[in-house]
């Protein structure tokens, strides 16, 4: 029975844990996803104002980057929400009384290691699999879009197909801007129908393009079953989406557009694989092994006094997130140019985990400088300095 007591009692602690982190772990993902994604936005706005694009395309492009976002802001919002956690329980004396109890600080934030895994291993699919296939359409979209032409323009005197389902002919230009002795054959229906005009005005109204034809003809149909109308006046009317004005284009898949799969069959295919083939795939691979990174990093950098701010910690863990991210990519791009090995990649990894390691146990043996001792222990060193230079001066 007093097993069966003990367990939940862990259990308890486990859930309580687990409901101090979700909360701060979903803001914090929110948040900067946000930021991330409004970034974006305001990069693309113009963009697809000046080319009169519709709006859910952008929707869509943010939807495909979204799963790189993740790739970077996941293993963030762990980081600061296990921050939140660990200050928290100081703050309110809880950690003391774990401490007391004989909780290790292995055994209070377990479940948080048993998330950091799952969570590891949600990132690693989603490098592999979900990021490859969203860059490749952000990618394709984004280029489309600065490729794509307002409105189409017709050559004089030449049969044109660009837009999907018509062709259309125009002999020449009025000065006031009109098609003169312009012809359209519109192959959306299962019956082809003809336009013949006289002259024609194009312009685009929202997502539609619209013709205005002038003095003209309408036909439909062929042989004896051929019918026409004529007309002074007449518009033809086409969604802008359905006109194939925004082409995809299709090039050879670069190494961030690539899935994991197809990395490793490259790789396996020739010993002298390419080194950016080599350097995206170990880069997916390290990238969710940060979040381990992290968690031993957080108890450390939150070993604070009770009465101490709490921005200190934070500051730290900003600092800590940029040296990290900076180091990966400065390794990443060595290994993709031919100028080191992969495994510095992993050794960089490596040697951050083995130090946050080492923080993590000299904090476990209550080893660790606090925050506020530190700050103020390099306060004094910094006056001590000055007083020595004035001394001296």
């Amino acid at each position: 029975m007093g097993l069966v007591h003990g367990n939940d009692h862990t259990m308890v602690l486990d859930r309580y844990i687990l409901r101090l982190w979700l909360a701060p772990f979903l803001g914090a993902l929110l948040v900067v996803v946000g930021i991330l994604l409004l970034g974006r936005v305001l990069k693309l706005v113009g963009l697809f104002a000046d080319k009169g694009v519709e709006w859910g395309l952008l929707v869509t492009m943010l939807a495909a980057i979204l799963p790189y976002f993740l790739l970077i802001t996941v293993p963030m919002a762990f980081f600061f929400a296990m921050q939140h956690v660990i200050l928290r329980l100081y703050q309110n004396s809880e950690m003391d009384a774990l401490r007391a109890a004989g909780v290790s600080y292995i055994r209070m934030f377990r479940s948080l290691l048993l998330v950091a895994l799952l969570l590891a291993v949600l990132l690693e699919i989603t490098a592999m699999v979900w990021m490859p296939q969203g860059q490749k359409l952000f990618q394709g979209l984004l280029m489309a879009v600065q490729k794509m032409k307002p409105a189409p323009s017709f050559e004089p005197m030449r049969f044109n197909q660009d837009l999907d389902h018509f062709t259309i002919y125009v002999q020449g230009m009025s000065d006031d801007g009109r098609l003169q002795g312009f012809m359209l054959e519109d192959r959306r229906a299962a019956v082809p129908v003809v336009y013949m005009a006289e002259a024609a005005r194009l312009e685009r109204v929202g997502d539609v393009l619209r013709f205005t034809l002038f003095d003209g003809v309408r036909l439909e149909g062929e042989a004896d079953k051929l019918r026409s109308i004529a007309f002074k006046r007449y518009r033809v009317g086409m969604d802008i989406g359905a006109l194939g004005l925004l082409k995809i284009p299709q090039w050879q898949a670069r190494a961030f557009e690539m899935k994991g799969a197809e990395l490793w069959q490259l790789m396996r295919s020739s010993g002298d694989a390419r080194p950016d083939i080599v350097a995206e795939w170990h880069r997916r691979l390290l990238l969710p092994t940060t979040l381990l990174v992290l968690f031993v990093f957080a108890l450390p950098l939150s070993h604070t006094a009770k009465r101490a701010s709490k921005a200190g910690a934070y500051l730290m863990g900003i600092a800590l997130l940029v040296l990290l991210y900076n180091i990966q990519l400065a390794l990443t791009q060595q290994v993709s140019h031919g100028d080191a090995h992969w495994l510095v990649m992993w050794a960089g990894q490596l040697a951050a985990l083995a130090l946050g390691g080492w923080l993590f146990w000299r904090a476990s043996q209550d080893r660790m400088p606090t925050i506020g001792a530190w700050a103020v222990a390099e306060w004094l060193r910094a006056i001590g300095q000055k007083n020595d230079r004035e001394a001296r001066g």
